[in-house]
C-alpha cells in the first residue's frame, strides 16, 4: 500500500495519513460527534537528524506531547479527533534523505514497512500505529518484561 502524509498548515504538529492505493467509500451523511475523545502523540520530525530528540533512542522529555490530536481531514473544513498516533520512519528514493516523524492521525495505518509517499516524495521505510495515549515514543514494550519482574516485586512484598 502507497500512503500520503499531508500536513496543515496551521500547526507542525497537526498530520494526516492518506491511503492512496484504494479509493475510500463515501458515506450519505457524515456527522461530527461532539465530544469525542481525541488521543494524545507526541509529535516531532527530524530530517537528515535536524532532531536528535526525536531520533531513536527517543527522547519525550525534550519533545511536544499533543494534548488532544485534532488533524484535518481530505474534502473537509476544520480539523477532527485523531484516533491513533504514528511512528514514520524513511528514507526519501530519490535524495537519500532520512525522516523521523511522530504524529496524530484520524485513521489506523497499520504497522507496515514499505514504499509510500510523504509530501509528494517516494519514501522506502516503516509506518508504526498505534491507539493508546502516548504510545509513539518507541515500540509497545514487551510483555516478557513485566512478566520477569513479577517474581522480583513479588519477593520484595512478601520479604517486609
Amino acid at each position: 500500500m502507497r500512503l500520503v502524509l499531508d500536513h496543515a498548515s496551521s500547526a507542525a504538529a497537526d498530520r494526516a495519513c492518506v491511503p492512496v492505493s484504494q479509493p475510500q467509500p463515501r458515506a450519505a451523511c457524515q456527522t461530527v460527534t461532539t465530544g469525542a475523545e481525541a488521543i494524545n502523540c507526541y509529535t516531532c520530525s527530524s530530517h537528515n537528524g535536524s532532531d536528535p530528540y526525536c531520533e531513536d533512542p527517543f527522547h519525550p522529555a525534550y519533545s511536544y506531547y499533543s494534548q488532544k490530536c485534532m488533524v484535518p481531514k481530505t474534502g473537509h473544513i476544520g480539523v477532527f479527533p485523531a484516533n491513533f498516533c504514528i511512528k514514520l520512519i524513511g528514507t526519501n528514493v530519490n535524495t537519500g534523505e532520512l525522516m523521523v516523524i511522530r504524529a496524530c492521525v484520524r485513521k489506523t495505518m497499520d504497522s507496515q514497512c514499505g514504499h509510500f509517499r510523504y509530501q509528494d516524495n517516494l519514501m522506502s521505510g516503516c509506518i508504526l500505529t498505534c491507539d493508546y495515549d502516548g504510545c509513539n515514543p518507541g515500540a509497545r514494550p514487551s510483555p516478557s518484561l513485566p512478566l520477569a519482574l513479577a517474581p522480583v516485586a513479588l519477593g520484595l512484598l512478601l520479604g517486609r
